[in-house]
């Protein structure tokens, strides 16, 4: 019987749970139990999961043990127990993280989930330093132009210019589609004087401290003390945020799963449900199919991607925008396990982990989607 390690850096880090609000703490359970109850559904499989005493207690504890799942304590964190596992590393068949890339710990995790003790057991995610390039937006805009893939233009700041411009955060609420922004105390903001930018973090994962600002045109395009432009060369590290223009349209995402020697499998595009409020981004969920216009534009894209790497592995997801021209333009690389993985999930009638991990042997003609659109929300 094939045995897989789940590794879940909230669920199994005790410090992590506690200082997590409970939206946060849900976000990841649903996650996990999607990925983990479809692993444990093909036949010959164990799953075991790594989790914090306060997780195991918990409802996700229940939870994870109603649907077949073995359950690990990690007293001490994820990153103390793989140092000094108490199941020997032998007897898994592949593992599996599920980290944010926020401040390298996704890096971290898969460093030693790839090395020592753990490197003869399969790795089901990307190779740590492909999670390194895309867990660093400024380096992935680098990389993305350098291969004729579209992608907004970007510009580096220091923390100190990040907050000079986070001054002039947009207030109202943002469409998305047509990137007009409905304000109480401007009416509504189209202007040729002013125009919208996304101030994020360079290492963030999802919408956290994303913010919305209007800036003059000349203010955005003007030199300035700690900004810089990325075009062929990567910013130093003190350039910790990034500023891009608003992309208005169709905004979507997408899975891929590599499987070395040139396959891939690339999964649906499906539409993303976000809102802007106040210059605050907020992630709602999604659905997945997205039409069949989006389909033919991102297939093109991403198979361009996939060909861009020909060994790669594991899951990437794609957050791209569909403009007005039908031309996406990719806005990040997230080199994990997304919360699309949920819509994914209901949306196949296979074992969509089972294909990830090559228990399930087929191709992209072999994938059955249901017919029926699927809506999900976090």
């Amino acid at each position: 019987m094939r045995h897989y390690l789940i590794v879940e850096e909230l669920l199994s880090s005790g410090h992590l749970w506690r200082v997590s609000n409970v939206s946060l703490r849900e976000e990841a359970a649903v996650m996990l139990q999607a990925v983990a109850g479809d692993l444990v559904s093909v036949a010959g499989v164990r799953v075991s999961v790594l989790l914090s005493a306060e997780a195991l207690a918990g409802s996700v504890g229940c939870r994870l043990r109603a649907a077949g799942v073995e359950l690990l304590l990690a007293a001490d964190g994820a990153e103390e127990w793989l140092r000094s596992p108490s199941v020997n590393p032998a007897q898994f068949t592949a593992t599996l993280a599920i980290a944010p890339e926020t401040a390298g710990l996704l890096v971290q995790r898969l460093q030693q989930l790839q090395s020592a003790a753990w490197s003869g057991v399969t790795s089901l995610n990307v190779p740590w330093r492909q999670a390194a390039l895309f867990g660093d937006k400024a380096a992935t805009a680098v990389w993305l132009q350098a291969r004729g893939l579209a992608t907004p233009a970007t510009l580096a700041l220091t923390a100190a210019a990040a907050e000079r411009l986070a001054a002039f955060r947009a207030s109202g609420r943002l469409d998305l589609r047509t990137g007009l922004l409905n304000s109480d105390a401007w009416g509504t903001v189209q202007s040729g004087e002013t125009s919208l930018y996304v101030l994020k973090p360079r290492d963030g994962c999802g919408c956290g401290d994303v913010q919305l600002v209007c800036l003059a045109r000349d203010e955005a395009a003007a030199p300035s003390a700690g900004v810089v432009q990325v075009v062929d060369e990567v910013p130093g590290a003190e350039y910790l945020w990034l500023l891009q223009p608003l992309q208005p349209g169709l905004h979507c995402s997408a899975g891929l799963i590599g499987r070395g020697e040139g396959l891939a499998v690339l999964l649906p595009a499906g539409e993303q449900v976000v809102e802007c409020q106040s210059g605050r981004f907020r992630y709602l969920g999604g659905s997945l199919p997205a039409a069949g216009s989006v389909q033919e534009a991102a297939g093109e894209m991403l198979r361009k991607l996939a060909a861009a790497m020909p060994d790669f592995r594991g899951w990437l997801g794609v957050d791209f925008v569909c403009e007005v021209d039908g031309e996406p333009r990719i806005v990040e690389i997230n080199p994990r396990l997304c919360t699309s993985y949920v819509g994914y999930r209901q949306l196949a009638r296979f074992s969509l982990a089972g294909v990830m991990s090559g228990e399930i042997a087929v191709d992209d003609l072999g994938l059955a989607w249901r017919a029926e659109r699927v809506d999900f929300r976090v």
